[in-house]
């Protein structure tokens, strides 16, 4: 394979990253000690560049809301499904926007592309401080 096919594949190049709301009914217990109401994972690692499709879903038992929250310079396009895969029926639908929040039992599917290097957190506004996550952009 030629450099230029490769360079061609590299700035091309699809990057899935899953995000999922690990959400466990009380406190941490048994053996999978996951404290409640937290990102997993909570590093979500790419290159600027990078097209980043992420996966977020609301596992919770209860019928307790979370959101995905992403400041300034990022926005995101977002499609929300009523169940959770992407095989579900579209909920809503946003383009250009920091925040979006999901019903249990529903997949956003969060799509943008890493145009700035940083580090730059993403969160749940309605439990925090334990959901806390960060987007880390090399380049």
């Amino acid at each position: 394979m030629s450099q230029t096919t490769t360079k061609q594949l590299s700035a091309s190049k699809l990057l899935l990253v899953v995000a999922v709301v690990a959400i466990i009914a009380g406190a941490a217990t048994g053996v999978w000690k996951m404290p409640h109401d937290t990102f997993s994972p909570d590093r979500i690692t790419v290159n600027k560049g990078d097209n980043v499709v992420i996966y977020y879903r609301n596992i919770e038992d209860t019928t307790e809301d979370h959101n995905f929250h992403m400041d300034s310079p990022y926005t995101f396009d977002v499609v929300v499904h009523a169940g959770q895969t992407e095989n579900f029926p579209v909920v809503s639908t946003l383009h250009g926007t920091s925040d979006v929040t999901i019903h249990v039992n529903q997949t956003a599917t969060i799509t943008f592309r890493a145009n700035w290097a940083g580090v730059f957190p993403y969160q749940c506004l309605i439990h925090q401080p334990t959901m806390t996550g960060y987007l880390v952009v090399l380049g």
